[in-house]
């Protein structure tokens, strides 16, 4: 979907790729030549419910299809490359654009959260690090769909969820060396399911998240010193919902006004809403912040 008044109105969606597989967990990234890039993965959880389309995709289909993918445009979104390149490991944002042009990436692999770099815009990818992590009483990481961001040349720091249930510690590393060794995941005090990372032209460093308890909204925390701290006093309520929807990974973005930000978030009632409100959908909040 496009607007062109920051955000006021949208115009019908364009489809873009649609696989038989469930495409989802959609992510855009503007390079600095302008390049567009769009970053999915694909599930088979549907297969559980749809039983008579999951009988329609062979094994081979799903071998062929199964994983994480993006694709380029060079038209701001217009038309897209009609093959999509592979990406080594699937997540909710990915990949993040580092200063000097190349792209950094991360996710499981196996037990260990790895991380990836191409110097050539995806078509190739390269294993530069492990972030060391908590572990599962298997020995798999417990991070998950995270979002790394490099807030000044060389210093990137990455937050992630930290597991499949709603309380879900945000967890946080930093590498100081361009993405090649990181800090040990740390817990931080606050719960949020998934994380996303936006370096303000203030220099403030914001984090908008799920909060998946009662009450139930977006959230937003802050930190005044690229990441080394947060100000865990004074996170910031966006938007909040009465019950227990299906709701959260927010995404946003600065807009050209002064401080003022643009947040989209989904939020659901898998039957009706307590009352017999709408079931809601895709949200777009336009706000500013009075302190940024």
């Amino acid at each position: 979907m496009r607007s062109s008044d920051e955000g006021r109105s949208w115009t019908l969606p364009q489809e873009v790729y649609n696989s038989e597989l469930d495409d989802r967990d959609a992510s855009l990234l503007t390079m600095p030549d302008g390049t567009v890039i769009l970053s999915w993965f694909t599930s088979t959880a549907f297969e559980a419910r749809w039983t008579e389309r999951a009988a329609r995709i062979s094994p081979k289909m799903r071998e062929e299809l199964i994983g994480s993918r993006m694709l380029r445009s060079a038209d701001h979104g217009y038309t897209w490359d009609q093959t999509p390149l592979a990406l080594p490991v699937g997540n909710h944002i990915s990949p993040s654009v580092l200063s000097d042009g190349s792209l950094l990436t991360c996710g499981a692999v196996g037990n260990d959260y790895t991380v990836f770099r191409s110097a050539d815009a995806g078509l190739s990818w390269r294993k530069i690090a492990v972030i060391d992590s908590p572990v599962y009483g298997d020995g798999r990481t417990i991070l998950n769909e995270s979002h790394l961001l490099e807030v000044e040349p060389g210093r990137i720091v990455a937050l992630f969820r930290s597991s499949e249930t709603n309380i879900c510690p945000i967890y946080q590393s930093e590498s100081e060396d361009g993405g090649h060794t990181w800090s040990r995941a740390r817990e931080l005090p606050v719960q949020g399911c998934p994380p996303q990372l936006l370096k303000l032209r203030s220099g403030l460093l914001m984090c908008s998240f799920g909060y998946r308890q009662a009450p139930y909204g977006i959230r937003a925390m802050f930190s005044r010193d690229l990441g080394r701290t947060w100000d865990f006093d004074n996170i910031v309520t966006l938007y909040r919902w009465d019950g227990e929807p299906d709701m959260g990974y927010p995404s946003t973005i600065e807009l050209n006004r002064d401080n003022e930000l643009l947040t989209v978030f989904y939020g659901s009632w898998r039957d009706k809403a307590p009352g017999g409100g709408k079931p809601e959908g895709i949200f777009a909040l336009r706000y500013k912040l009075g302190f940024a």
